[in-house]
């Protein structure tokens, strides 16, 4: 499954917009309010769409707060005919889906999205009627902010025998990412393979993937000790010690729920790929914030890591990080703020910030002494130029000037007062004090 082309109409910031998807890897950027997690809310209730033709799996439908509202200085008014529209693939079809509110206060009408529906119950029932284990089923995941590993150590289950569709798409679109699933499965899976089950390899797909996306360390095995997944750590001075996951950063450890959730809903989904479920599962993640809690020389390699372990997988996310732009190409950048055809991936640094995402380069401090400084030159060349014009209130202006750079930096005072002896006199500075 993936989604080629997103419609939202009267959807949260858009009355009307148009977005495209070519790409196994989106990130969108822009400014805070500019619409980001409105695009990936509408991509979530869309890959939800799919999820409706899904016995076991939950149901996500637009909420009253989707709906775009106008504002009337003393109210907001809602506005009617709110909808997404999505166009994509299923398998090798293309397929169009849409679902809309008609008016505030009515329910997501779902007549235009059977064509997902009707599919998604096709695999449901070869799955669950007649007990096909050929199936390819497609991975749906979403990763909010809320995404970061801030719950206390908790005890690990092993991992019972469940469901193949409820266990595959439980809470895959919550707000809240599933961190205990994960562990449960790979705690159970390491004693299967302690016993040698044919089995054993999709463990193996899952920890290459951890491994392959979280810098620095390496998952070995389950240790009974801590009942955590351990591995080894190489820190800057290329040490290596054994560390249980939990006692990883906030990043190290976020990032490796991340992937070891995405991951095993790929083995629990699609077990029947054996060793490459990883790698050859189909299917859309959206990631909030690709970039939070990462450091920037990470921030530098985290897309072509997950393209890596995940080369089958649709990402779109969004991210405020200029490192995270510097490492694509120009069509897998949705840039709500302004339109630019360069490669970001052949740009420096600086140029990502200020020509793509409109940032100054230098510090507010720095810019703000220098259009002082300019301001202060300039006034001085019109009172050279025009000196008959020579009035009280341009002394002012200079001395007004003089005082904000003392406040700031001497050194700027004092190269102001310099060029206004230069140009004026040692007269004029006197008279005004």
């Amino acid at each position: 499954m993936r989604i080629n082309r997103l419609e939202l109409n009267n959807f949260r910031n858009f009355e009307y917009a148009t977005f495209e998807f070519p790409t196994n890897f989106t990130v969108i950027i822009g400014e805070n309010g500019k619409g980001k997690s409105s695009i990936l809310q509408g991509l979530r209730l869309a890959a939800g769409t799919f999820l409706l033709g899904i016995d076991e799996a939950d149901r996500y439908h637009i909420l009253k707060e989707d709906i775009r509202r106008i504002d009337l200085h003393n109210r907001f008014v809602p506005q009617k005919n709110c909808f997404f529209s999505a166009f994509g693939l299923i398998g090798d079809q293309e397929i169009h889906w849409k679902r809309s509110i008609a008016k505030p206060g009515g329910r997501t009408d779902i007549k235009e999205a059977y064509a997902l529906i009707d599919r998604a119950k096709e695999l449901n029932d070869a799955v669950n009627e007649h007990m096909r284990e050929d199936i390819d089923l497609p991975v749906i995941g979403f990763f909010s902010t809320a995404r970061l590993w801030v719950e206390p150590k908790q005890t690990i289950n092993l991992k019972k025998k469940g469901s193949r569709l409820r266990d595959g798409y439980s809470r895959c679109l919550g707000d809240h990412s599933d961190k205990k699933s994960p562990m449960e499965w790979i705690k159970s899976a390491s004693w299967k393979k302690l016993k040698e089950r044919p089995e054993s390899v999709l463990l193996d797909a899952v920890l290459e993937a951890i491994d392959i996306c979280v810098q620095n360390w390496k998952p070995t095995e389950w240790d009974e000790d801590s009942d955590d997944l351990g591995g080894q750590f190489t820190n800057d001075r290329d040490e290596k010690n054994f560390l249980p996951l939990f006692y990883l950063s906030d990043g190290l450890r976020t990032m490796a729920a991340m992937v070891a959730e995405i991951a095993y809903r790929c083995v629990i989904l699609n077990a029947h790929l054996g060793r490459e479920a990883v790698k050859l599962s189909k299917g859309i993640v959206l990631i909030d914030e690709l970039d939070m809690h990462i450091h920037p020389k990470w921030q530098q390699h985290v897309v072509s890591d997950l393209k890596q372990a995940f080369p089958n997988i649709q990402f779109i996310a969004t991210t405020h990080s200029p490192f995270i732009v510097q490492s694509l190409k120009a069509e897998e950048l949705i840039n709500l703020d302004t339109s630019i055809n360069d490669d970001p991936y052949k740009m420096s640094i600086q140029d990502v910030s200020s020509r793509i995402m409109k940032v100054e380069p230098r510090s507010l401090e720095y810019k703000q002494k220098f259009d002082l400084t300019l301001e202060y030159l300039n006034l001085l060349s019109h009172i050279k130029d025009n000196k008959k014009e020579m009035s009280m209130e341009f002394k002012y202006q200079l001395d007004e000037m003089e005082k904000s750079a003392e406040i700031n930096d001497p050194a700027v005072a004092a190269f102001l007062k310099m060029n206004r002896l230069a140009v004026i006199g040692k007269t004029d500075i006197e008279n005004t004090k």
